[in-house]
């Protein structure tokens, strides 16, 4: 019966690309969590990062991004199936290590409590350079690596970036205003084809400037 019901769950997440807990529960004849989750372990499956973990899908590597990433009708999937492993991965990984902001946009989640625990349990180390902090693999040797890396980075940006002029600053607020709440991918997005070019790296730079990640956030945290 054991094998027939993992089977059964196979067959599940082979016919859909995300299912809940309630379809389980009806295709194994309304059996209870801990039934589903004792056959569960017999499946390779993988639970998403956000939306409260509600949302399951077939653990495939070919489903997987260059970043270990899955992502379906805004549900949002890990290689490693929890957050906080993803996040350790994806900066251990880095040859620069990560802001807040570059998990952020590239996750589409907030990251700020699991960074601060992973830095105070010393999973991860962090620095600051020109102002911001870094998220750094946590063996001083590596981090460093990445640390020099991440500096010689913001080198080429600031020499290739033209000054932000308020012209800049004014279309980028203006595209704050029609769209509230839009990550800086997005605003580069809505200014594509702009003459002259407003680049992704323009809009972060007016997003630090002005600190517009929290505005509009009621009991937003400031900025790590």
């Amino acid at each position: 019966m054991s094998a027939r019901s993992a089977q059964q769950l196979e067959n599940l997440f082979d016919a859909k690309p995300v299912i809940v807990l309630k379809e389980m529960q009806k295709v194994l004849g309304s059996a209870s969590r801990a039934t589903i989750f004792r056959h569960l372990m017999k499946v390779s499956y993988c639970r998403s990062y956000n939306c409260n973990g509600r949302y399951y899908t077939k653990h495939d590597s070919t489903r997987y991004d260059r970043h270990g990433l899955f992502s379906y009708k805004g549900i949002h999937f890990s290689r490693d199936g929890n957050l906080s492993a993803t996040v350790a991965r994806l900066i251990c990984e880095s040859s620069f290590g990560h802001t807040q902001r570059e998990l952020q946009e590239l996750l589409q989640v907030r990251v700020q409590t699991s960074l601060l625990t992973m830095v105070h349990d010393k999973q991860l180390a962090r620095c600051k350079v020109a102002g911001q902090f870094i998220y750094l693999h946590p063996d001083s040797e590596i981090h460093m690596e990445q640390l020099a890396k991440r500096q010689e980075l913001f080198e080429q940006r600031r020499f290739e970036l033209k000054e932000v002029t308020d012209a800049v600053v004014i279309q980028v607020l203006l595209i704050l205003i029609r769209h509230p709440g839009s990550r800086t991918g997005d605003v580069a997005r809505r200014l594509k084809g702009h003459s002259p070019p407003i680049t992704i790296q323009h809009v972060r730079v007016v997003f630090d400037r002005y600190d517009l990640d929290n505005v509009g956030k009621k009991g937003a945290p400031s900025r790590r």
